[in-house]
């Protein structure tokens, strides 16, 4: 497993990578101007917000913890809190599949086999990527802007969704890899990564977990409506749910590290496109607010629980090899 040192190196890269974007739409705008509306918002605003993204965070904990007990892996909630919330420092990898490191680190602290732990990572995007469809549904119909990502999506996900479904498919596939020299002493544990997928894309489990992200990722989108009020932003409560659920998939679908340059280009041109705004720098000043709210606010989250889990992980290790008491 990487240190800690590494992964926080990687999360410095990443936000310097992002203090790169912001700095650009920032000139490319009018700095001054941002930096004033953004030194404006009120305090209520913000706790508002980060309450709001909170809430997200333990609907989709809710989510993780069940995903394990579909699989018969039982560990504490005080460990699985701690490996999600660690989860979130890789935020900011390409479509967040570094959050396989959950995976890792369950290896690390319960011995669970990542083969079978990693899918739910991937179960986790998938579900992600229809909550926001169904909240970027609300405006589909009305406004002509993004449609084909939020039609690709769906094709992708409930393609891939059928496809693992289908077990005569996927078997020719990986007894192929039994025979590839380089890939046969994995094939065992394609195997258990599949078993493991099809237990969480099954049809209740895929919409229960739907119905999460679509609750979770709608308290970020009321967040993204507040500011946008609170910037003076004329955007009706449709609208900015719309904005935020397909500027969130159009960073999803770019594979950029945390969509970062895509949400943001995209949230932006949105503002002004919906004449929430008149002028960029606002609409530069509500993205900003949600992306700090969302996305950044969630890897210092993730810093912080790393670090408490490996001193968690330590103390385990010194206990188990503690020498009983005579």
């Amino acid at each position: 497993m990487e240190d800690k040192d590494k992964l926080l190196r990687k999360t410095i890269w990443g936000l310097i990578f992002g203090i790169i974007i912001y700095a650009g739409f920032a000139i490319w705008t009018d700095a001054s101007a941002v930096g004033s509306a953004l030194f404006g918002f009120s305090f209520k605003i913000v706790a508002m917000c980060l309450s709001l993204t909170v809430v997200n965070y333990a609907i989709r904990f809710l989510r993780w913890h069940s995903y394990l007990g579909l699989l018969k892996f039982k560990i504490s909630w005080k460990r699985s809190l701690l490996v999600f919330l660690s989860g979130l420092v890789m935020s900011i990898t390409p479509g967040k599949v570094g959050e396989v490191l959950k995976s890792v680190l369950l290896n690390e602290s319960d011995d669970l086999p990542i083969a079978q732990t990693a899918p739910i990572v991937l179960a986790e995007r998938l579900t992600d990527l229809l909550g926001l469809v169904v909240i970027a549904g609300v405006g589909i119909s009305v406004f002509d802007y993004g449609q084909w990502v939020f039609y690709g999506t769906i094709i992708f996900v409930l393609g891939f969704v059928v496809l693992i479904g289908q077990p005569r498919l996927v078997s020719p596939f990986l007894k192929a890899l039994t025979k590839n020299r380089l890939l046969s002493k994995f094939a065992g544990r394609f195997e258990e990564a599949y078993d493991s997928i099809r237990i969480l894309l099954s049809a209740r489990a895929l919409m229960g977990a739907t119905l999460a992200s679509s609750i979770s990722w709608g308290m970020e989108a009321f967040s993204f409506y507040l500011i946008v009020d609170a910037l003076g932003g004329q955007l009706p409560l449709q609208s900015a749910f719309f904005i935020f659920a397909m500027s969130t998939l159009i960073g999803g679908v770019s594979f950029l590290p945390g969509g970062l340059g895509a949400t943001e280009g995209s949230m932006i041109t949105a503002l002004t496109v919906f004449g929430a705004f008149t002028v960029r720098a606002p609409a530069v000043a509500a993205t900003y607010a949600i992306r700090f709210s969302t996305l950044w606010f969630g890897v210092f989250c993730g810093v912080f629980a790393l670090f408490f889990f490996k001193r968690m992980v330590v103390n385990i290790e010194k206990s188990s090899h503690q020498a009983p008491e005579q």
